[in-house]
């Protein structure tokens, strides 16, 4: 080989390596600080929530006793936080024991790769939970008590036709080791939904859709 075959053939395997290197520190980099990003995120909409602003509420998840929440005000964990976007046309309310049908949008917070977020799951496909043709679309069942904590709370909170916007801290939500089960979704992720609630079913009942 050549010496000019040989400075060419090493700098084509340093530019391999570089770019390697250069897209592993990117990849690696998308959930850097991730606890403490999600951390900041919640305690933003805490402070909406607490000040009433646009909409915003909490409620304390169902297994949380109000003696620790009142003892750890700082605890901004152990809350859902849900803003109203639309008024329902129901007025029951989903019980732990009962199913729904909902169409909803799942994201993480934004990050550098996703400035909206993440979506790790979905049941329907257009831009906007507002665009839906319910004519022809149908709506996922779920059983109100498999859900996570912190979702399980808000929807029973909701009534049917009600549109939400929630955010529900990793505590209330998959946790702190979440990536061992689901691996779109990192340790301590906040999950952020848009959440419709279609249809309430009471245990027993016909779930079939129409």
């Amino acid at each position: 080989m050549s010496k000019l075959s040989y400075i060419a053939l090493l700098s084509c395997v340093l530019s391999l390596i570089l770019f390697s290197c250069s897209k592993n520190e990117s990849e690696a980099g998308e959930y850097d600080n991730w606890q403490a990003r999600n951390q900041v995120y919640v305690d933003s909409i805490a402070r909406l929530a607490q000040q009433g602003t646009n909409k915003w509420t909490r409620a304390l998840v169902y297994y949380i006793p109000k003696e620790y929440a009142d003892a750890n005000p700082g605890n901004n964990n152990i809350y859902v936080y849900v803003q109203k976007l639309q008024a329902g046309y129901g007025t029951v309310k989903s019980l732990y024991s009962d199913s729904v049908r909902v169409f909803y949008r799942g994201r993480l917070i934004p990050s550098r790769s996703y400035p909206e977020g993440h979506v790790f799951g979905q049941s329907f496909t257009e831009k906007s939970i507002y665009e839906i043709d319910e004519k022809t679309a149908v709506p996922t069942l779920l059983a109100v008590s498999q859900n996570v904590p912190g979702f399980c709370q808000a929807l029973q909170d909701m009534v049917e036709g009600e549109i939400c916007h929630m955010v529900i801290p990793y505590y209330v939500g998959y946790g702190s080791n979440s990536s061992s089960t689901y691996s779109n979704i990192p340790d301590y992720s906040t999950l952020i939904f848009d959440v419709k609630l279609v249809k309430v079913y009471a245990r027993g009942e016909n779930t079939s859709w129409r």
